[in-house]
């Protein structure tokens, strides 16, 4: 790797970093140019918190309540008592994916409507509230419902599970669902979209990093000659001195210390020719 890095700018070619003590560049040149730009990094923390801001002040929780259906039908034994064999299990299974469309349907969701006109949704409305799930391998369906009331939430889950329960035999001709967990309407539920503590954390990591990646892209476009160091690359002599930069101020005090001291000459030089 070589020792140094460099861009070709308009006063020649400018080192990027320095490989110095096995580093590609000293941890107080990276403070240096943090320092340097530190504005930057800050205004960019301070943009991508106060959208984080901006965007929870539009928060608005979400509830979920489900209720779990299962679907078995047991076989009749040869005494007519009811069991459960693996046939009937493996039937059970193929018919999930016929009753997880079917809850879906108009069939289904106009009966809620029906059922509860307090809710003032239409029976589409419904169905897109509607997430319909089952594990694989299992007789476990999962109706949930999402929505900015708990209550409401729990009503439109449970009364979609009973309407599928009283209409799959008339739709077709089995009678081999049963709830197994109903939603809890009084139950005090948690949103289950606050992320806003994390997605201010995040804005502050986010901000971090881009502020981090401008500084040092400034600095990397930046072709500007500021040190001596910048100076010795670009024309490839040696700097032998240099003159730092004087405040106004100080030249003020420098020639009000200068005529002070005139002053005070010319009074040791009046004082001395008097006493001659």
């Amino acid at each position: 790797m070589p020792d140094a890095l460099y861009f070709r700018g308009p006063y020649g070619r400018k080192p990027f970093y320095m490989k110095t003590e096995g580093s590609c560049m000293e941890l107080k040149e990276y403070m240096s140019v943090i320092k340097k730009r530190w504005w930057v990094l800050a205004l960019t923390v301070l943009l991508c918190f106060a959208a984080a801001i901006a965007y929870n002040t539009k928060y608005q929780p979400l509830y979920k309540a489900s209720v779990d259906l299962i679907v078995n039908e047991p076989s009749i034994s040869s005494t007519g008592q009811a069991q459960v064999d693996s046939n009937s299990i493996e039937a059970n299974l193929k018919l999930i994916n016929t009753y997880k469309k079917i809850i879906t349907s108009d069939s289904i969701t106009k009966l809620v409507v029906e059922r509860h006109p307090e809710l003032n949704l239409t029976s589409t409305q419904i169905s897109d509230k509607l997430m319909i799930d089952s594990t694989q391998n299992t007789q476990v369906i999962n109706v949930a419902v999402e929505d900015a009331s708990y209550e409401k939430a729990a009503t439109i889950a449970n009364s979609t599970g009973n309407v599928f329960i009283s209409q799959i035999p008339e739709i077709m001709q089995v009678n081999n669902v049963s709830v197994l967990n109903a939603a809890d309407p009084n139950l005090s539920a948690q949103p289950v979209n606050d992320h806003r503590n994390m997605l201010i954390a995040l804005s502050l990591v986010v901000g971090l990093i881009l502020g981090f990646g401008i500084v040092f892209l400034l600095e990397y476009l930046d072709d500007s000659v500021k040190t001596e160091f910048d100076v010795e690359n670009a024309i490839g002599l040696p700097v032998l001195a240099k003159v730092d930069r004087i405040a106004k101020s100080d030249l003020k005090n420098q020639q009000t210390n200068y005529s002070g001291q005139q002053q005070e000459e010319a009074t040791v030089l009046r004082t001395a020719n008097e006493q001659r």
